[in-house]
């Protein structure tokens, strides 16, 4: 493991139930020593990754603002799935989230609001469980057989976690029958009285891994017409992937979007 990735990992640490931590706590917590402890902690403080609150604690910083400021005017994925993402809301009134798979995590990241008000958590930065929700199931469904081996070699401990990926021919069977289906669905896996259904978006031309799905109440989908969600999420999916440019034209494409916007002006 490197210098920076061990620096970095300390930025994981701070989520929703540890949002504030000390130096001492950091580096007992990752098996650094306390001189290495403090200096990490100091060139993140820095680097604006860090933000002290008082007390010898520290917070994250200004900086990470920043960079999902950037992330949402130049991903090329989020620019191409934010307004069919929004059409889709309207004409269902359910949630339209989008995930995507950045080595070993999958996060969420875009969700549009629909009128029928549910309240997911894995909204937006959320980080998903691996082997949990449809997203989730989507993606990997869609991963080339050796990759999904070794990711599910690579993460073992959160396979175990889940009967969905329990072993790894569980994981081949599950994946199979997400795959000849072509969509995914979740009843209750990540907040209860919601289901979730999700297809793959895919570009091999950028190795992209990611799928889009809807988030109704239980009710509402015992009520709905399961193959018209399906028509719809496929539809869409194709929508965003063809929008994307060709990867010989990306940089150009995002560096004119960067442009256009300017560094003061608000994400539309």
């Amino acid at each position: 493991m490197t210098s920076l990735t061990r620096m970095l990992a300390i930025i994981d640490l701070f989520d929703e139930g540890a949002s504030i931590w000390t130096a001492e706590a950091i580096a007992a917590r990752l098996g650094y020593s306390l001189p290495t402890g403090y200096r990490y902690v100091r060139e993140l403080h820095e680097a604006g990754l860090l933000r002290r609150a008082g007390g010898g604690t520290y917070i994250l910083g200004p900086r990470v603002i920043e960079l999902d400021y950037r992330i949402r005017v130049g991903d090329p994925l989020l620019i191409a799935g934010q307004r069919v993402m929004r059409t889709l809301a309207d004409q269902t009134g359910c949630d339209v989230v989008m995930g995507s798979l950045y080595g070993e995590r999958i996060v969420t990241i875009h969700q549009e609001h629909g009128a029928e008000g549910v309240s997911a958590s894995y909204g937006r930065g959320r980080r998903m469980p691996l082997y949990r929700g449809m997203l989730s199931k989507a993606i990997l469904a869609a991963l080339p057989r050796a990759q999904l081996r070794k990711l599910h070699q690579s993460t073992g401990e959160e396979a175990q976690a889940g009967s969905f990926a329990h072993n790894w021919d569980g994981l081949l069977t599950e994946t199979r029958q997400i795959r000849k289906a072509g969509y995914s669905i979740s009843q209750g896996e990540l907040d209860p009285g919601l289901t979730g259904i999700a297809v793959p978006l895919t570009r091999e031309d950028q190795r992209l891994a990611a799928a889009l799905g809807f988030v109704l109440t239980h009710r509402r989908f015992a009520t709905s017409d399961r193959d018209r969600l399906v028509e719809l999420l496929r539809g869409a999916a194709a929508d965003i992937a063809g929008a994307l440019s060709p990867p010989s034209r990306l940089a150009a494409t995002v560096a004119t979007s960067s442009n256009r916007l300017g560094p003061t002006r608000a994400p539309g």
